[in-house]
């Protein structure tokens, strides 16, 4: 199986496949035309695919959008759809967006499942010459979203990871899955997919990311560790209103309440256990300067080195704006917006993307990096925690690509041949876990 040779010879349709998707980016749970596009593939491949409550519970979700948002672009998708894709979109329903495809050699051997990301971020896209997507005419098709943080290029690795082993399935044993998650932005997708059974039974879980830390063309990070927990909620305080000068007495103060607790959330213990995080991020209240301020909202983040860690500045939150709302006389309500677990990846897998890399021709030995603590979060550890929980094994790898600017910054873009890297050392993944007999 001469895996280099092949995926060269896919060059030109990986980076065609790469752009339409950044010409087309959808965020959140709304991603309706991408979830239908990648169906349509992955069932032309001969993959099972699973769409809707199948692969998402709809209860489980986190961080919704309105419904006049999802209508919205529901009805965007219609437009960019031929006649053999739309038909996917009858089982997302209210935004039951990504999927699942399953292969099946019909040999024993492991379970491996591969997560994809599929979201774009709430960012416009630079209009200017100096920017590739624009100049070479692949830039967003609509203003406020675009892949400014390369999903663009994990769906395309994932369609030929499985392209691959769709096409060579004679050469492997077991059963592989690809799940392409919605709303990983704000981490908010893998907790509704994982809750629907998703990685249920899965014996190894691979996953990455193009960039972030690995930014050296033909680099890789095998074993990516310290993913930060994380928890995002509002908070809704409500008071009551009274004249500030005429009778301040009678009213009950939302926006001291909420500055009480901004103030003391950011003041909580830290764990001796590891690293926690704490962020108020916004903070609005009142209705005038001479009115007692009945109403205040605060956007807030906690984050920590594990899942107990990040649990724990959560449960401190929660005491804080309920001691807080009793001593002002508001009442309140916390709303979850998204969340994921923390965790650290296995050695076992990290050891198999490194033999991996270092058979690649996509990857320079010298350039192969063992292991690097993120700091930050990533949905992906929510599905990580999952299958260690019940005794598989995961990794999270980095993918080295030369950026012309940040992540989630108008102008990101990123070197293209990285995508051949990320396909190669999948695929070779695979075939070290399920290695089919001669």
């Amino acid at each position: 199986m001469n895996i280099s040779q092949q995926i060269l010879g896919l060059k030109d349709e990986i980076v065609k496949t790469r752009r339409f998707f950044h010409s087309h980016p959808e965020t959140g749970w709304f991603t309706f035309f991408t979830t239908a596009v990648i169906a349509d593939k992955m069932t032309k491949m001969g993959y099972d695919v699973k769409l809707g409550r199948e692969v998402v519970d709809p209860d489980a979700r986190q961080g919704l959008g309105s419904k006049e948002d999802c209508e919205k672009y529901l009805k965007r998708a219609k437009t960019l759809l031929n006649d053999e894709q739309i038909k996917y979109l009858d089982k997302m329903e209210d935004g039951l967006t990504g999927l699942v495809a399953d292969i099946d050699t019909g040999k024993p051997g492991k379970f491996v499942a591969f997560r994809f990301d599929i979201d774009g971020v709430d960012v416009t896209e630079c209009k200017d010459e100096s920017h590739r997507p624009f100049k070479e005419g692949f830039s967003s098709d609509i203003d406020g979203i675009t892949h400014a943080c390369g999903h663009d290029g994990h769906i395309t690795i994932g369609l030929f990871t499985a392209k691959m082993i769709a096409e060579n399935l004679d050469k492997f044993k077991g059963k592989f899955r690809f799940i392409f998650q919605t709303a990983e932005e704000g981490t908010r997708g893998a907790v509704g997919m994982e809750k629907a059974g998703v990685v249920k039974g899965v014996d190894y879980l691979l996953g990455g990311h193009i960039g972030f830390q690995a930014t050296v063309m033909k680099s890789i990070i095998c074993k990516t560790d310290k993913l930060l927990a994380t928890t995002k909620f509002d908070i809704t305080l409500t008071g009551k209103s009274a004249h500030a000068a005429g009778a301040p007495e009678e009213g009950n103060n939302a926006l001291l309440a909420a500055c009480q607790m901004a103030l003391n959330m950011h003041g909580i213990t830290r764990n001796a256990k590891g690293v926690t995080r704490i962020n108020v991020g916004v903070l609005k209240a009142g209705e005038g300067r001479n009115v007692i301020a009945p109403n205040a909202y605060l956007a807030c983040e906690t984050r920590g080195e594990t899942t107990e860690l990040n649990e724990f500045m959560k449960n401190e939150c929660e005491k804080i704006v309920k001691g807080v709302s009793e001593i002002y006389g508001v009442s309140y309500d916390i709303k979850i917006t998204g969340g994921t677990s923390g965790g650290n990846s296995d050695e076992e897998v990290a050891q198999i993307y490194e033999n991996a890399a270092k058979e690649s021709p996509f990857i320079d030995n010298d350039k192969i990096l063992t292991e690097l603590s993120f700091g930050a979060c990533e949905d992906f550890a929510h599905f990580m925690h999952a299958v260690q929980l019940q005794g598989g094994k995961s990794a999270y790898l980095m993918v080295g690509t030369t950026l012309k600017a940040g992540h989630h910054n108008s102008k990101f873009d990123f070197d293209e041949d990285s995508l051949l890297a990320g396909v190669d050392v999948f695929v070779r993944s695979a075939y070290a876990i399920n290695k089919g007999d001669k």
